[in-house]
């Protein structure tokens, strides 16, 4: 199959009362949309094409292995999806859609709505998930078992708000149908936006096939306040711990450590409480971090015995 990904990554995040870009906040050492298009990467698309808003060109500088493509104006998810279209103009086959914000999204879950998505034909394929506090996020309204449309909260009324299914912004696309119903979005909406999600009413009123694959709650989170890169990064340091632990790393008190993804540990090391470890920091086999330390593209060579309270920054020790 032809696969191509658009990544939207035009918002600005107003819920982030930041002048930097949603996106480009750091998550354990890196911008939120890096590990989205590392994400990305695991599944070798054909083409990839993200879409920057006008205070986002600085996105351009991360990647320079994918496209891009400028909204000028946040007119909503159906334009960001339309000026990425237009880089994919000469383009068939299926595309990704997902947004730069949702960064715990695993490359099994795309690859189990892309088989979903072949296995059963469907025009599109929605990702969804179940959500005990669906607040803030558009809706999936069903009969049965089949996909009728998206409402979004500002639109939704009391019977659809207590719908606990959510749409997570990623879906895959039969490229031609999205380009014909593209063309067709109105911006009927309070906020005066395109929505992507008008385009499940669209398929659906030409009878086209629309499925869904439901995801853990866990990988759908995405990020719209500072409480959110709170809430992420501690998920993403168990993560870490975790790939540690499996290489024969100790950390003494994990509640009281830190330690970016970047970061290389070797086995039989030991990380004492209240340790921050950053960057391209790389650490040998049998070394003790004393506590309280702080190492930033640090080396630390094999055996090295580093005393509490030590601050290292791009040496070797």
């Amino acid at each position: 199959m032809s696969l191509s990904v658009i990544i939207m990554a035009g918002g600005i995040g107003k819920r982030m009362k930041s002048a930097k870009v949603k996106v480009l906040h750091p998550l354990l050492g890196k911008p939120i949309v890096s590990y989205v298009v590392e994400t990305v990467r695991e599944l070798s698309p054909d083409r990839t094409v993200l879409v920057y808003g006008k205070s986002g060109s600085n996105i351009k500088r991360l990647f320079s292995d994918i496209e891009y493509a400028f909204q000028p104006e946040p007119l909503g998810t159906g334009d960001a999806v339309k000026k990425g279209m237009e880089t994919l103009a000469d383009i068939s086959g299926d595309v990704i859609i997902l947004s730069g914000d949702v960064p715990l999204l695993s490359e099994g879950t795309l690859r189990n709505l892309i088989d979903v998505h072949l296995s059963q034909n469907n025009t599109v394929t929605i990702l969804t998930t179940r959500m005990k506090n669906p607040y803030g996020y558009g809706r999936i309204v069903r009969d049965g078992e089949r996909i009728l449309r998206i409402v979004e909260e500002v639109d939704a009324d009391d019977s659809i708000r207590a719908i606990d299914e959510i749409n997570t912004g990623v879906y895959i696309f039969k490229i031609q149908a999205l380009r014909d119903s593209l063309n067709k979005l109105q911006p009927n909406n309070k906020q005066k936006e395109y929505y992507l999600t008008d385009i499940i009413g669209i398929l659906r009123e030409q009878a086209f096939r629309i499925g869904g694959y439901i995801a853990e709650e866990s990988e759908c989170k995405g990020i719209n306040t500072r409480k959110d890169i709170s809430v992420l990064t501690k998920i993403l340091l168990m993560r870490v711990f975790d790939k540690l632990y499996n290489n024969g790393v100790t950390i003494e008190m994990p509640d009281t450590t830190y330690i970016e993804s970047e970061v290389e540990i070797g086995k039989d090391t030991v990380i004492e409480p209240s340790c921050v470890i950053k960057g391209n920091t790389k650490i040998g086999s049998g070394v003790v971090i004393g506590a309280f330390s702080y190492l930033e593209d640090a080396i630390i060579t094999d055996g090295k015995v580093i005393p509490p309270y030590t601050h290292i920054k791009g040496e070797n020790g």
